[in-house]
C-alpha cells in the first residue's frame, strides 16, 4: 500500500489490511504541526507491521530539518532519510527529493523500491520532475520506485525501460 501527499486528510482514508504501508510525503499541509503529529499518531496506529515514511517539503516546513522529525517518529514508524531498510527479502531505500535533489547522492546499486517525494524529471511529473533524480536512477536499478508531489499525474503509473514508476498522490489539490 503506497500514498502521499494526504495533506492533513489521512483520517479519510480507507486503509486496507497490507504488510507494508509507504508514505511518500507531505502528510500535513504547510506549516500545519499539528497536523504532522495527528499524521504520525494515526499512521503509528495502523494495524500493519511495516510502515514506511519518507518526508515531503510540507512536512519539514515547520520543523526545518529532517533530524528534528526524527525525533518525533513514534515506534513502529521508519523514516527514511537516504537510509537502506530491507524486510523479508525486498530492499526499500527512501532517498531525499523534496522535490528536487540538488546533487547526485550515493545510493547503494540494488534497490528493489526505491522511494523518493518528488519524481524523476519526465516521468509522472507534471513537468516539475527532478534532473537528478533521472540520471540517479539511469545507474541504478530498482524494481520499483515510489513517489508523490504532483498532482495532476497522482495515482497513476508507468513503466519505462523495465521498471514500474508509481505517483502515489493521493490527494489533488482539488479534493483538500
Amino acid at each position: 500500500m503506497c500514498i502521499a501527499n494526504t495533506c492533513g486528510q489521512h483520517r479519510n482514508l480507507i486503509i486496507p489490511q497490507a504488510d507494508c504501508i509507504i508514505h511518500a510525503g507531505d502528510a500535513c499541509k504547510e506549516d500545519d504541526l499539528n497536523q504532522l503529529v495527528d499524521f504520525l499518531e494515526w499512521f503509528s496506529s495502523l494495524n500493519i507491521k511495516r510502515k514506511l515514511f519518507v518526508a515531503g517539503e510540507q512536512d519539514l516546513s515547520q520543523i526545518g530539518k529532517a533530524e528534528q522529525l526524527r525525533e518525533m517518529i513514534p515506534a513502529g514508524v521508519t523514516i527514511l532519510e537516504n537510509e537502506l531498510v530491507d524486510y523479508d527479502g525486498i530492499s526499500y531505500y527512501g532517498l531525499v527529493a523534496r522535490p528536487l535533489m540538488p546533487e547526485k547522492l550515493p545510493i547503494p546499486m540494488y534497490v528493489d523500491v526505491l522511494i523518493t517525494h518528488g519524481p524523476p524529471a519526465g516521468i509522472l511529473d507534471d513537468g516539475k520532475g527532478c534532473p537528478v533524480l533521472l540520471q540517479t536512477l539511469k545507474e541504478l536499478d530498482p524494481t520499483i520506485h515510489v513517489f508523490g508531489h504532483t498532482k495532476i499525474k497522482g495515482r497513476k503509473s508507468l513503466k519505462v525501460e523495465g521498471r514500474q514508476f508509481y505517483n502515489v498522490t493521493t490527494f489533488s489539490t482539488k479534493t483538500i
